[in-house]
């Protein structure tokens, strides 16, 4: 058994267990990584920043580099490898794709730097290519985390495609079927969704869209903050223009907006049915007496969908009291989080709950 506990970022990075649970997570490989962040906690960032490599590697260089320039660059390597750390750490150099990783981070100097680097403006335009896409083939709502802390609630036979890690100045997803919304406020990064000949754009709140793929009918309703709804072939024209929000719908708290593609149409009225602005039409009540905290947190994952990474044995002995009626998911972990003093992230659509115990 590997001991990864004194592990760099670059180690991690160049770990084939580690690399396939980060590009093709299987059940065991999920399983393992949650109970190994659960017992060594004080990994989290080293573990988070590997993620961040492994996944910029994979979308800028996996067809870059010529088999001659990998051999000549990992004979480098090893040499290097050997001065600096006189360990004997260096077969992953057999493996195709892991040599290809141990390349890149020889000749680009990939860092935590490197990293923060390549997710900048000059690179959105590369980014945007590689989508992560979540298609919910179940007869449940499925529930996507998404990087900024954003979550999208999808209806059965629906799909969103979003990056892994959003970059330059905008949010962008794209969006077939129907979903809702809660997005994290942020002024200088809007949130845009494009979904069947429209875009979607705010700054941080919660809506619902529908936007059958084939329908001649788009709708936007919107549960609280402002919303601006667009024509897709408008936004793209006007998207550089100061003025080009006056194109648009804008909508408030209880409205909706209906767009028709064949006329290019936005139509704005009321809100009629206010099961449309809930996060599920599943009612999800929680009533928790003096339980776990951890047994909170199972019981989220379960219902959700999702994982949660958090130090299980730590989290066991600490007691909450609280019940959750109409609160969406980032409402309820923002309470769990402020009564125990932690705090959460979200790294490759799973939750990352950093904390030191109970809060007393």
């Amino acid at each position: 058994m590997i001991d990864y506990r004194n592990y760099s970022v670059e180690e991690f990075a160049t770990d084939k267990k580690f690399r396939q649970w980060v590009l093709d997570p299987s059940g065991e490989s999920i399983l393992f990584w949650k109970d190994w962040l659960s017992q060594n906690p004080e990994q989290h960032i080293t573990v988070n920043q590997a993620v961040a490599l492994v996944l910029s590697i994979h979308e800028r260089y996996k067809d870059d580099l010529s088999e001659e320039r990998i051999q000549s660059e990992i004979d480098a390597l090893v040499e290097i490898a050997e001065c600096r750390k006189n360990k004997n750490r260096i077969s992953f150099v057999t493996n195709p794709l892991l040599r290809i990783a141990a390349v890149i981070t020889l000749i680009s100097g990939l860092s935590y730097l490197y990293y923060g680097n390549q997710f900048s403006k000059k690179t959105e335009k590369s980014s945007s290519f590689y989508l992560v896409e979540k298609r919910n083939d179940s007869s449940l709502d499925m529930t996507v985390l998404l990087s900024d802390g954003s979550v999208a609630t999808l209806k059965t036979r629906s799909s969103l495609k979003f990056p892994s890690k959003f970059s330059g100045d905008t949010r962008k997803v794209v969006l077939t079927g129907e979903a809702f919304f809660d997005i994290t406020k942020n002024p200088s990064k809007p949130f845009l969704v494009f979904a069947n000949e429209t875009v979607t754009k705010v700054l941080g709140t919660s809506f619902r869209v529908k936007a059958p793929e084939g329908a001649n009918t788009v709708m936007v309703f919107v549960k609280t903050g402002k919303v601006s709804v667009y024509p897709k072939r408008e936004y793209e024209t006007l998207s550089d223009r100061d003025d080009h929000e006056v194109s648009g719908v804008i909508l408030h708290p209880n409205q909706q907006v209906i767009f028709n593609k064949k006329e290019n149409r936005l139509e704005k009225g009321i809100v009629a049915n206010p099961d449309l602005l809930s996060e599920s039409a599943t009612h999800q009540d929680l009533i928790f007496d003096d339980q776990p905290v951890a047994d909170v947190l199972t019981t989220l994952e379960k219902m959700y969908g999702i994982t949660i990474v958090f130090d299980k044995e730590m989290l066991s002995q600490c007691p909450i009291t609280t019940s959750f009626k109409e609160e969406n998911l980032k409402q309820r972990m923002n309470a769990i989080c402020q009564a125990i003093g932690a705090n959460y992230e979200v790294i490759d659509g799973r939750i990352i709950l950093n904390s030191k115990g109970c809060n007393h």
